[in-house]
Parts: structure tokens; sequence; C-alpha cells
């Protein structure tokens, strides 16, 4: 009895040290910002003095709404989760190389002991990223088909070029002109009756609006030519033709094709009509009766 007594204390507390474990999943190792491409190295940690090998990462995947567990081989795993993991000297880690938006997390560390589980805090890795910066003449169309590098333009003509870049905060934009020292801090570089001196290379600069180091620079060259109103005037010639002429093909086959089915029906109801009209009666006596004793019905209504 007392053995039994002894057993059931030894128990308990072992129970409640257990339960007194915290487990934690921390970013080790990096200092600063998380950008796009660096490396990254997430560790679990708990309170206790035993190893992790009852611990484990998950990840949260919102398309299947459920964790998907990264360190069992047993476990389905595509690129999309496929991780580093290491378990040295009692630790356990997780290595992001080169390390993607994708890759942002929600990440958790679980253990699930013949005790119980324990779940840390979910962390999600905020990465910043500034990517390509585009150039382009302000206007749907030129949205979609410019990559502006030479703008060519006649005196007097407006310019309004509009720079953009895909980033993980709305970035800031700076414009210069190679050998000025003035800037434009805006989105949109505008140009009112350019003349040959308004003629350089222009740079847009953007910026991460929380991470300054993080930024990118493209340029384009401002040509102002005097006969450019001719060329400028036949190329507005072949951009309408280039959109109009595949309009008007594709309408003209549209409608061929309506017409073509239109008759296609008209014919075949016509068709039937005609075979319907051609049913007579056949009586007995008539040349084109079949032989028959005593038919007095007619063979077709």
């Amino acid at each position: 009895m007392k053995t039994l007594f002894v057993l059931l204390i030894f128990t308990l507390l072992s129970a409640q040290h257990v339960s007194s474990a915290n487990v934690s999943l921390v970013i080790t190792g990096h200092h600063g910002p998380v950008l796009e491409g660096d490396d990254i190295t997430l560790e679990c940690l708990a309170d206790t003095s035993e190893d992790m090998s009852t611990y484990y990462f998950q990840k949260y995947s919102k398309w299947m709404n459920s964790w998907i567990t990264l360190d069992t081989r047993m476990s389905f795993r595509c690129w999309y989760y496929a991780v580093n993991i290491t378990r040295n000297d009692g630790q356990l880690f997780l290595y992001l190389n080169d390390i993607q938006t994708y890759q942002s997390g929600p990440y958790r560390c679980v253990s699930n002991n013949s005790l119980q589980t324990e779940v840390s805090e979910n962390i999600t890795i905020p990465i910043n990223y500034l990517r390509d910066v585009s150039l382009f003449r302000t206007g749907f169309f030129s949205r979609y088909t410019d990559n502006l590098k030479v703008l060519t333009v006649a005196p007097g003509d407006d310019v309004e070029v509009e720079c953009s870049a895909y980033s993980s905060g709305t970035p800031l934009y700076e414009w210069s002109r190679d050998g000025d020292d003035w800037i434009i801090v805006s989105n949109k570089l505008k140009l009112e009756s350019v003349a040959p001196e308004h003629a350089g290379t222009y740079t847009c600069k953007a910026l991460h609006p929380s991470v300054p180091d993080l930024s990118k620079s493209k340029s384009f060259s401002l040509v102002v030519a005097k006969e450019y109103k001719h060329h400028q005037a036949v190329s507005d010639i072949y951009m309408i033709l280039a959109i109009v002429l595949p309009a008007i093909s594709l309408l003209i086959i549209v409608v061929a094709f309506a017409i073509h089915m239109y008759r296609r029906k008209n014919a075949t109801e016509k068709l039937l009509a005609d075979e319907g009209g051609q049913r007579t009666p056949i009586y007995k006596g008539s040349l084109d009766s079949l032989p028959s004793v005593s038919d007095k019905q007619p063979l077709v209504m």
C-alpha cells in the first residue's frame, strides 16, 4: 500500500512537471528585417531538460485548412512543404534557404508525448520584398504594351511617365535626371510642352516604406525630335490598325457563322415540312396500292 502511494505521488509530480513545460518557436541567428532571399532559421525551444525527440514542426495550409507536419517522413509533402530540419545535440532547427513569400508561414512547434500535447504560439515570418520596377506612359494600352527605354517626342508635346513596383508595402517613388540635383517625390513624371533642353536620362527610384535600404531603380531616355510628328502619326495609325483589323476579322467570322447556322436551320425545317406533305393515303385499287385481300384502311396517314 505504501509503495502504491509513493508511485501515485511520483506520477502526479511528473505530470505537474510536464504540464508546466513551455514550448516556443523563435527566429534565430538573424538580425534586422527579413528580406526575400534571406536564409532563415527557426528553432523550437522547451523549458525542459529532455531532448527534442518528441517535438516537430508544423505549417498551416489555408487550402487544406489544416496543419501539415513537416518533419515526418511518412507524411505527404510536396515542394511547397519541403524544408530542411535537423536534430543535433538535443536541438531542433528548421532551415529556410532563399526564403520566398509562400514560405512565410504560419509555423508552430508541437510536442505529442505520452502525457500531453504541447503547442507553441504561431509565428508568421514578415518577409519584405521590392520587385521589378516598370516604366510606362500613362494610359491603358501603354501599361500593358510599353517597356519604356527610349521615349521620342516632338517639341511642344506633354509627357507623363508612370513608375510602378511590386512591393510588400506601398512603395515611395523619386524621380531625378542625370546631371541635375532636383528630385520629384511622386510615382509620375510630368513634363509640359517639352523642349530640346528637356532631353536626357530620367530615373525612377522605388523605395520600400519600412526598409529604407531596400530600393530599385529604372531609367529611360527622353529624346525631343522635330521630325517626330510624322512618325508619331504613322505609328498611331499602325496601332489603330493593329487593334481594329483583328476586331473586324473576328466580327466577320462570327457573323458568317451565325448566317450559316441560320440557313442550315431553315433548310432542315423546310426539308421536314416537304417530307410531311408527301405522305398521301394509299387505298386498295389505286395504282400505288399493294396486293391485299381485305384492306379498307389507308396504309399511310
